[in-house]
């Protein structure tokens, strides 16, 4: 009897065992079911995050791409002084940035037309190499498609300008002396003063 007090002992041992093994599994799965979607929720968070990261350092590289062959014009500026904070953490563009804006900021230098071309393809080869495209080739990235159409229009703009700002600047000493000549002689009748103050 003792024998078989022995053996239900023992089995309810193993079944005791068996309970609390299910019950830390009951437990570990019902923790798992609670803290997963925060979990799914924090990681697609972060990336999502990385997924912005990327897209902004690809749209500003894109954008730099696009016209590195005119390099005055407002948005390339816009996009080489982003590059700081969208690049940040690459060393390699941080760098090849760093080089483009020190020799910018020095004026008294020879050829600088050239070497700013060829720190400004060393940028955007640095960049391209950080985002994967490892098969631009630099000497592509110096060349460029500029048409003679854009060159005119902008030549055009600036005189327009030009001939805008000499008729603004006449048409104001010619107001001023017709008022001057009016205070000398203020015998002008009103209608002459009104067409001279409008």
């Amino acid at each position: 009897m003792n024998i078989e007090l022995l053996l239900i002992t023992a089995k309810d041992y193993f079944e005791i065992a068996f309970l609390f093994v299910n019950a830390f599994i009951l437990c570990a799965t019902v923790y798992a079911i609670r803290k997963s979607p925060a979990d799914a929720i924090r990681i697609g968070r972060n990336l999502n995050i990385e997924q912005q990261k990327d897209n902004a350092k690809r749209n500003l590289f894109l954008t730099l791409f696009s016209l590195r062959g005119t390099p005055l014009h407002y948005d390339f500026v816009i996009g080489l002084n982003q590059i700081e904070i969208v690049f940040g953490g690459i060393p390699s563009v941080l760098n090849a940035w760093k080089e483009l804006r020190t020799s910018l900021n020095s004026k008294e230098q020879s050829n600088s037309d050239y070497t700013w071309t060829l720190l400004r393809t060393n940028l955007l080869s640095s960049m391209a190499v950080s985002l994967g495209y490892s098969q631009i080739l630099q000497t592509e990235m110096i060349q460029d498609y500029y048409p003679e159409g854009h060159d005119f229009q902008l030549r055009s703009d600036f005189e327009f300008r030009k001939d805008q700002h000499e008729y603004y600047k006449s048409a104001t000493e010619l107001n001023k002396l017709l008022l001057d000549l009016n205070r000398q002689n203020p015998q002008l009748n009103a209608g002459e003063l009104e067409v001279v103050k409008s």
